[in-house]
């Protein structure tokens, strides 16, 4: 039988989320039920019309879908990097959400994404409630084969730059830290091979709920990233900053200090999707200046560290320095 998908026009569940529910729960949806349906009832002759696939779909990339980028040289990827539940999804939410109600990146103009759908599908799952809280969009799958790529096409100086949010899930990550080539980790592996920069997510709530246990995995985790970093950025993100005064001290001084080591120089940015004003500092400007640090270090030119070379040999043309060496 063929494989089933959902007759929403725009939704590609099971590949992706589905589009109406928001979730990974396309087995609840009536539209993915009802191809269940017309599919063990209509028997798919040898004369019928072929499928016609087409490059993009406006929701979340996959790698194999980078090649739409290709004409106008290579994208950054930015890897979106931390534990289950620790806001990574929801920060793209938001800051989307932000961009759209008019926020800007200073000095980075918008000029278009292939991921609109995308974009929007997680943003509208950021639905204020009467206490001006939000709710966060569902949990990213944990399947190791489900990527999300998000794009933004930015212009810069007078330059067009492709840009790559690259999000996956938290437990994929926690299994990533614990062994880098456990099987069911292949979307970490891939994200930590081929981003340029990375965002570490530090969740506060975790801290506050989880305490010696979330030191530990941040920590684990942070030096998982650090392994084979080669000089590329990291910025720390403290999410659901405004639970803050509720982390223990002693906790927090012991994960900024390993993070300063593990990291030394990396700015480290507090965001909430908690508003108490429509200029909160957390959640408005907050989440627009982690995109705004990230894409400044990716656009800095990065100093070149090369070691000098040594040379071992007997041949005296490589030996020979120069009359001043004898004097």
């Amino acid at each position: 039988m063929a494989k089933r998908r959902c007759t929403k026009e725009g939704c590609y569940a099971p590949d992706h989320l589905c589009v109406e529910l928001a979730s990974p729960r396309h087995e609840q949806c009536e539209f993915f039920v009802r191809v269940g349906a017309i599919e063990a009832s209509v028997t798919t002759s040898k004369g019928s019309a072929a499928t016609t696939s087409i490059p993009w779909t406006g929701e979340w990339l996959r790698p194999e879908q980078l090649d739409l980028l290709a004409h106008r040289g290579k994208p950054k990827i930015i890897g979106l990097v931390g534990s289950s539940g620790a806001g990574k999804t929801t920060y793209l939410a938001m800051l989307y959400s932000l961009l759209f109600n008019g926020k800007l990146i200073e000095n980075w103009d918008f000029a278009g994404s292939y991921t609109l759908n995308g974009w929007e599908l997680q943003a509208k799952t950021l639905q204020v409630q009467e206490d001006g809280t939000v709710r966060n969009p569902d949990a990213t799958p944990s399947d190791k084969d489900f990527y999300s790529l998000y794009h933004l096409a930015l212009r810069h100086d007078g330059f067009l730059h492709d840009i790559l949010f690259a999000d996956s899930s938290g437990e994929v990550f926690s299994k990533w830290a614990d062994n880098v080539n456990d099987p069911a980790a292949e979307n970490a592996r891939w994200i930590y091979g081929n981003a340029h920069a990375f965002l570490f997510f530090v969740d506060c709530e975790a801290i506050v709920e989880q305490r010696g246990r979330a030191k530990r995995d941040i920590i684990q985790l942070a030096e998982q990233v650090k392994s084979r970093l080669r000089g590329r950025p990291v910025v720390i993100i403290w999410s659901k900053a405004d639970l803050t005064e509720d982390m223990r001290e002693n906790i927090v001084e012991v994960i900024k200090q390993s993070l300063s080591e593990t990291f030394p120089g990396a700015t480290s940015i507090e965001i909430s999707n908690y508003s108490k004003s429509d200029s909160d500092q957390l959640c408005h400007v907050n989440n627009i200046s982690v995109a705004e640090t990230m894409l400044n270090l990716l656009t800095s030119p990065q100093p070149l560290r090369i070691a000098p070379a040594s040379i071992q040999t007997n041949d005296f043309f490589f030996l020979y320095r120069g009359s001043y060496g004898s004097k």
